[in-house]
């Protein structure tokens, strides 16, 4: 059971920590994907949510709040809180609009999750890279080349580029693991928000050497632009996805 911090008087103040209320949105929304809150199913009570996490009302509010935003769930006026997450057909889901690692996907879809690192090299941003990127021309960045594999087979080829006065002491080592954890715990860097484009390309050489495409002829592509919580652009990611599990979620509301 997640405890947030039960017994400790910070989390029975006004202000919550973030790091609480998204512990106790991630342990939910755990629960509605894997079915232990099922479809059309209301969540327990906020009383009984407050008795289980150890928290506020106002912390297991804001926490059903993000469910909301994320179409999670739906609450009712005088009613509760229904379950309106329907698991699809596909194995892997995904969601345009949060920041999550590869492993955190892999995780999140109960798969497991490795990656080879191709290629790893220093550079300084040119005219041309910066055109592309958007870093500065002259700004040391790091490249790094990695396939991504989901239960042994391999269903991502990403090209990333990190800004290295953020990223500094980067190794392929770690970046075989993950970027983002090494940034957050590591270097406390605050990964805030990525603007991402998608479209979906014809196959090149690379992606037939690396990935298994069988009766595919095209990738999805997604490029994504992170920042951090001063709005710095730190990473320039260009993923080519196998088009079996690329199923990623928007949603949408009038």
């Amino acid at each position: 059971m997640l405890s947030c911090l039960a017994g400790n008087e910070q989390c029975r103040g006004e202000t919550m920590p973030k790091a609480i209320y998204e512990g106790i949105y991630r342990e939910i929304r755990s629960r509605i994907i894997n079915g232990t809150y099922a479809f059309q199913e209301m969540l327990p009570t906020e009383a009984e949510l407050t008795a289980e996490f150890g928290c506020t009302r106002n912390t297991v509010r804001r926490a059903l709040g993000m469910l909301a935003d994320g179409m999670f769930v739906q609450p009712i006026h005088g009613k509760g809180v229904r379950v309106i997450w329907l698991k699809g057909e596909t194995d892997m889901l995904g969601a345009l609009e949060e920041v999550e690692s590869f492993g955190e996907f892999a995780k999140r879809n109960n798969a497991v999750a490795s990656t080879d690192v191709k290629s790893f090299e220093h550079l300084v941003c040119t005219e041309q890279l910066s055109r592309h990127l958007g870093f500065k021309v002259g700004e040391e960045l790091i490249r790094v080349v990695r396939v991504r594999s989901l239960n042994g087979s391999a269903r991502q080829v990403d090209h990333g580029y990190c800004l290295e006065s953020i990223a500094k002491g980067l190794t392929p080592e770690i970046a075989a693991k993950s970027i983002y954890d090494y940034l957050e715990h590591k270097r406390g860097v605050k990964v805030m928000a990525s603007r991402r484009t998608v479209s979906v390309e014809l196959a090149n050489d690379e992606d037939c050497s690396y990935l298994d495409l069988g009766k595919y002829n095209c990738v999805a592509v997604m490029e994504s632009q992170s920042y951090t919580s001063d709005g710095i652009l730190f990473e320039v990611t260009h993923a080519r996805t196998h088009p079996e599990i690329f199923h990623y979620r928007v949603n949408s509301k009038r």
